[in-house]
């Protein structure tokens, strides 16, 4: 393979080819560093969370939004890439970003494409064209830095395994070559190039210690030899250290490790007895490497994952390509751990093992002397021993001592815990293949009538990337040549791939894999098949099946080691793959207890919903709900805040569960759920959620009629107020009008829920700017709430504080500090310390309105200590915006940063209050420019106008000026010399 020149460069900065040269300098660090991450992945899509990992490090700060940060990052890399002769298209889908380039068009795989075709080359004996291609290799990755722009923890680690799994095997494979042909001293100067680094890698050390041997320098080899054992014993190490004596000593008898494959014992075989390869294998690049650095040395290995997602194949595709490595054979050993036969038990794989050596087991009756036969015939015999298909630790715990100097692969459905606790084996557990690997397959097993067809995308992702479900369905339509690919996809999307090939596909899998578990772990997976939501927790779990949460995490984690749900990321939290979630629905067969496990989780949700309103709305007019059947154990909160935790865990579980509430009928819960949960989303910004969630409960009070009248203005209420917060005036308008409507019709004294249509009214015309007629409906609103008296209270103290808001907008300060003031006082006497806290925070802004400094700093402090105590961690973020903004004003420059960063932070972490963002980056942007940071004050300004563009053009219009004017570089003399004047003690000077 000639080798081409790299269209970009990720062994050290990330370069792009311009024409004939590659550039390293095309933008900053960060721009530098996430297409260094895109390029590390061709074609696979990075989520923007995990990419905020790979580009911030520990020692940077996060961004406020860097959601947003990465858009604008990814809109400025698009820039750079349209400089290239061929376009290569970035693309953003559902929030994660992904590079459509070939891999051999980056030097990092055109390295490891050039090693492979060397050892390819190698395996044949083609030794001297072997020898060119791996140093053809090395022309392309020496002693680069690889991902050099990038300085965060998943840098290190890539950087870490691309060292042990590719370019350490490189070197290994460059040193046999130059032992192979006889150029001895060319591996010492490979390795004296690596020096001392060689020294921590075994195979490297052991090329050396060769060489050395074969010049005849037994002097310098002994040396190296005691230096590094003695250091493996020093670090414990001793395993390695034994393994060296090993070598070191099989040198000294032969003068050469490299001598031809022992004949071995006699009458013992050498045995081959893998099954036939697949005939194309794709994917799995990453764990064919690891099985590669981890058979370095004998040991067990396990690799395990759900039935189906070829973990049988990946092994024997490894061993039928490693051969060379074990030249005393291979064992290959099916223990049907979880087929409808029987297992295979210890000693009829012992006689299977003996047959493979060729020692007929007849001749030896005892089964006790058959087993020490085998230990015998293996004793210093380096074999690859695989162990396919156990059913759980016990089933293998008795062969593995059989096998001391062997590689032992072990696969399994299950983790096989027991193993990793007594044994400590490497693991491996197969992920599903990418969308590209699934449609490789498919083309391999259709052939050309799939090659290229976009149908193939949509046939590949109802498969989830489970290879047998992939084989199965492409078995399928190959032997359907006369079907269309689109009727196949069309039939599929609705049907799913469970119930193809009834005998082996995987509804039969699945079956064996759940057949072999007790009677109650099968009962809870039933359960959770008829649960809605992407996760499980103990909690909902134990309710559906009225089992306690002891024995319920007890079957989940039985569960999990069987590979039919997946831990989610906490330790009491499980999510079940897409067929999985699908053959475990299809288990509940009668109808009665399907109604039960559906009630039973409707009401853990609403009662722990219930109990988390309680907690964090505690001076609010309570939710009526529904009575339950039954006790279903619901969640009980210590605080506010473990309430609002566990509402915003829980938050697309609980949209999950209304939808299917309305869809099957029960909309007394699909009404009050999102009725509960949905101001404390609103607390934590999370708007689209309150919205969706608010209009499924709308239909299904709609469903109900006229008995639910009051619920479905109280919602329209609900969905108004949370247009308002998100600026969308027009929606707003229509919900609450409709809302006013709907009190009116109802029976009964409906005062509340008209005068909170009026307010949330008021509040509208305010916002667009009609603040007259809003402030006369804000006073209407009051008068009608006053009505109410004690009852009203509540509500009253939330009608004045947002009244004197409109008055501050009318400029009429004293009117609105009136009513902050009388809004305080209820607050207190109702010991609501949220009030308090937001109330205070309304004061402080006023008063820095005002420009009366030390009075706005002293309620803004107030409000942010109150805040924190509550945990409220967006409105905090709002309170240090503030704050920033008075400290900036009144010249403490190193405490208006301070508290700048600290409301980036808290916005961010709340993904709530962008408009406290854009305050705080513009002051964050004008004190870093002032203090001649230029870099870090234009990404502060640009990440501003990025978030002000769509919510306050105005402000972003002045913020677009300030960064031009940084730009033009005529900014920071000034801004210096007015710094100055700050340190002097005229801090009016720097007045934003």
């Amino acid at each position: 393979m000639a080798l081409v020149d790299a269209r970009f460069t990720i062994l050290g900065q990330t370069g792009i080819r311009v024409g004939g040269a590659i550039g390293a300098h095309w933008g900053s660090l960060k721009l530098r560093g996430m297409l260094a991450v895109l390029l590390t992945r061709p074609g696979q899509l990075v989520p923007a969370a995990e990419m905020a990992d790979w580009v911030w490090g520990d020692e940077d700060e996060l961004p406020h939004n860097p959601v947003q940060t990465l858009y604008s990052y990814s809109s400025r890399i698009r820039r750079a890439l349209e400089s290239m002769q061929d376009r290569v298209e970035l693309s953003v889908v559902n929030g994660a970003y992904r590079l459509d380039v070939e891999r051999n068009a980056v030097d990092y795989f055109q390295f490891r494409a050039q090693v492979d075709r060397a050892g390819a080359l190698a395996r044949r004996g083609d030794h001297q064209q072997a020898l060119d291609a791996i140093r053809g290799a090395f022309s392309i990755w020496k002693h680069q830095r690889p991902l050099a722009d990038l300085k965060s923890e998943r840098a290190d680690a890539w950087r870490a395994r691309a060292e042990q799994n590719v370019r350490v095997p490189a070197y290994d494979l460059l040193c046999a070559e130059y032992l192979v042909l006889g150029e001895y001293p060319r591996v010492l100067q490979e390795l004296d190039d690596l020096a001392p680094d060689y020294l921590a890698h075994p195979a490297l050390l052991k090329r050396r210690l060769e060489a050395l041997y074969l010049l005849s320098r037994t002097d310098e080899a002994t040396q190296l030899y005691l230096h590094t054992y003695q250091a493996f014993k020093a670090a414990f190490n001793d395993a390695a250290a034994r393994d060296l004596l090993e070598f070191h000593d099989h040198l000294k008898a032969h003068g050469v490790a490299r001598t031809e494959p022992p004949t071995g014992t006699a009458g013992v075989l050498v045995p081959q007895q893998l099954p036939l390869d697949v005939p194309v294998f794709v994917g799995q690049q990453r764990n064919l490497a690891a099985l590669d650095a981890m058979a370095a040395r004998p040991g067990i290995i396990v690799v395990d994952g759900a039935g189906g997602a070829g973990k049988t194949a990946l092994v024997v595709h490894w061993a039928h390509t490693r051969r060379a490595l074990f030249p005393d054979g291979v064992l290959f050993l099916d223990l049907q751990g979880f087929s409808d036969s029987a297992n295979v038990d210890v000693s009829s794989a012992v006689d299977r093992f003996l047959q493979g050596l060729g020692v007929p087991p007849d001749r030896i009756a005892n089964p006790d002397h058959r087993l020490a036969k085998l230990q015998s015939a293996m004793a210093g015999r380096r074999l690859l021993v695989v162990l396919d298909n156990a059913a759980d630790t016990d089933h293998v715990r008795p062969l593995l001592p059989l096998f001391p100097s062997c590689v032992i692969v072990v696969t399994s459905r299950r983790r096989l815990s027991g193993v990793a606790a007594r044994l400590a084996p490497q693991r491996i557990a197969i992920d599903p293949l990418t969308d590209d690997e699934s449609a490789a397959l498919l083309v391999d097993r259709i052939g050309e009538r799939g090659r290229g067809r976009p149908e193939l995308v949509e046939l590949s992702q109802v498969c989830h990337g489970l290879p047998l479900a992939l084989k199965v369905l492409a078995n399928h339509i190959a032997t359907r040549p006369e079907v269309r690919l689109s009727a196949f996809v069309t039939h599929f999307r609705e049907r799913g791939v469970l119930d193809i090939g009834a005998s082996h596909g995987h509804r039969a899998v699945f079956m064996q894999s759940l057949r072999a578990l007790e009677p109650d772990v099968r009962l809870l997976f039933r359960a959770i098949g008829a649960h809605p939501g992407p996760s499980v927790t103990v909690g909902l779990a134990a309710a559906m099946t009225s089992m306690p949460a002891s024995r319920v995490h007890v079957a989940l984690d039985a569960l999990a080691e069987a590979h039919l749900l997946e831990q989610a990321g906490e330790l009491d939290r499980f999510r079940l793959h897409d067929i999985l979630r699908q053959f475990s629905a299809s288990l509940i067969e009668e109808a009665e207890e399907r109604r039960l496990f559906e009630r039973r989780m409707l009401d853990f949700y609403l009662r722990s919903a219930e109990n988390a309103d309680v907690r964090v709305m505690s001076t609010m007019v309570r939710v009526a709900t529904i009575d339950a059947d039954e006790d279903v154990a619901a969640l009980e909160f210590e605080d506010a805040a473990a309430a609002q935790r566990w509402c915003v865990i829980e938050a697309q579980n609980i949209i999950s569960v209304v939808r299917f509430a309305v869809s099957t009928g029960h909309f007394e819960h699909a009404v009050q759920i999102p009725q509960l949960v949905g101001q404390i989303w609103l607390r934590r910004g999370l708007t689209a959620e309150v919205l969706t969630a608010l209009h499924a409960g709308l239909s299904a009070a709609q469903a109900l009629g006229e008995s639910a009248e009051v619920a479905a203005a109280d919602l329209m209420q609900q969905i108004s107020h949370t247009y308002l917060q998100r600026q969308e005036y027009g929606p707003a308008e229509h919900f609450v009008h409709s809302a006013h409507l709907g009190y009116a019709r109802a029976g009964g004294d409906q005062t509340s829920g008209i005068a909170t249509c009026l307010h949330t009214g008021a509040r509208i015309l305010v916002a667009t700017g009609n603040t007259a007629l809003g402030i006369d409906s804000h006073e209407r609103a009051l008068a009608m709430v006053r009505r109410l008296r004690e009852a009203g209270r509540g509500m009253e103290q939330v009608f004045l504080y947002r009244a004197g808001e409109a008055y501050k907008e009318a400029l009429d300060y004293r009117r609105a500090a009136l009513y902050y003031h009388q809004a305080l006082v209820l607050a207190e006497a109702r010991h609501s310390e949220s009030a308090e806290a937001t109330i205070l925070q309304l004061l402080g802004d006023l008063s820095f309105s005002r420009e009366r400094i030390g009075e706005a700093r002293s309620f803004a402090e107030a409000s942010l200590w109150k805040h924190a105590r509550l945990h409220a961690v967006g409105k905090a973020g709002e309170v240090c915006a503030l704050l920033c903004e008075i400290e900036l004003v009144d010249g403490e420059l190193l405490k208006a940063k301070r508290y700048a960063r600290q409301a980036i932070r808290l916005c961010a972490q709340a993904g709530a209050s962008p408009l406290s963002e854009v305050r705080a980056l513009n002051v964050l942007g004008r004190i870093l420019g002032r203090a001649g940071q230029r870099e870090g004050a234009v990404e502060a300004f640009e990440r501003a106008l990025v978030i002000s563009a769509d919510l306050d053009p105005a402000r972003g219009e002045r913020i677009a000026a300030e960064l031009r004017e940084l730009e033009t570089e005529h900014y920071l003399p000034e801004a210096r010399t007015r710094l100055s004047a700050s340190r002097r003690g005229h801090g009016s000077g720097i007045c934003p």
